[in-house]
């Protein structure tokens, strides 16, 4: 919980504290439904009907050769065979469906229906192709109240843990799963990036701040209505990795990645999307904090 009990009159509090904490972590798992039971997340890189092959192809294309390229060897996908692979947040099941192509045994949880239909989808599609096998579970649920097998030696999160109010107590419970140096691989939102300066300037510049700017932030990253945003934090490093340290994890890789070619007018399209150039900016300007933790 938030604190502590420090003698027997704080009983009272403590229960507020408890009871705030359950409302907290409703209302971000509502928001998060609201938004993405209605559209899935990256949806709209896709022109095909959603669950066609041709709609999880389009949305690959983009992800891996545009927006980012870097997930594959930045979490180290060719190291999954015969592991044990949890992926927490499965969204349309593009990195689920690589990792079962790298040889991953997979299990998935997410709280959102759409998620989940289109995840068991895209799978069903590749394991009829016969390109990937090994799926253990995809499971709708709270990672909190779900009963999960547990011993996995990977857990993944991409793009997940920022948009959760209870995200300490995830990484407690992700921490109980893991089996003897097993790793957690996730990315987060950071705070000082190119995307987030533009979101702030247009913030400014075409909204007038009429709404606030975390609402502001979720409309555009997340695609939210204004007025119903989604959670979404943005941090710096040493705050991130301050949370995992006092969650029980070791840092042992770090990047900053995201820095796509439509952020540089005219010359960027003729950059490799995960070339030298990129990912040298990503390293000071990137949308992502890439952890490996033990």
């Amino acid at each position: 919980m938030i604190c502590k009990l420090k003698d027997k009159q704080d009983s009272g509090f403590e229960y507020k504290l408890m009871k705030f904490s359950q409302v907290e972590r409703h209302n971000s798992n509502k928001q998060a439904r609201s938004t993405w039971e209605n559209k899935a997340v990256g949806s709209h890189r896709a022109q095909a009907d959603a669950g066609t092959a041709e709609y999880f192809s389009q949305i690959r294309e983009y992800r891996y050769g545009y927006e980012t390229p870097f997930i594959p060897e930045v979490f180290q996908y060719k190291t999954l065979k015969d592991k044990r692979v949890l992926e927490v947040g499965v969204g349309n099941g593009i990195d689920a469906v690589e990792m079962l192509r790298n040889g991953a045994c997979y299990s998935g949880i997410d709280i959102t229906e759409n998620h989940l239909k289109l995840t068991n989808r895209y799978v069903e599609l590749e394991r009829k192709a016969g390109r990937i096998m090994n799926v253990e579970e995809i499971a709708k649920g709270d990672l909190l109240e779900y009963d999960l097998t547990g011993n996995y030696n990977v857990i993944y999160s991409f793009g997940v843990l920022h948009h959760i109010a209870h995200e300490e107590e995830i990484l407690k419970r992700l921490k109980s799963l893991l089996a003897e140096n097993g790793e957690l691989r996730i990315a987060v939102y950071a705070r000082f990036s190119f995307f987030n300066i533009w979101m702030i300037a247009t913030w400014i510049y075409r909204n007038r701040m009429k709404n606030s700017l975390p609402d502001w932030q979720s409309h555009l990253a997340e695609g939210s209505a204004l007025g119903n945003p989604v959670v979404i934090k943005l941090r710096n490093r040493s705050e991130i990795q301050s949370m995992l340290e006092n969650t029980g994890f070791t840092v042992v890789q770090y990047a900053k990645k995201g820095f796509v070619q439509g952020y540089i007018p005219f010359l960027g399209k003729y950059l490799d999307p995960n070339g030298w150039i990129l990912n040298k900016l990503a390293s000071v300007l990137g949308w992502y904090h890439c952890f490996t933790c033990r």
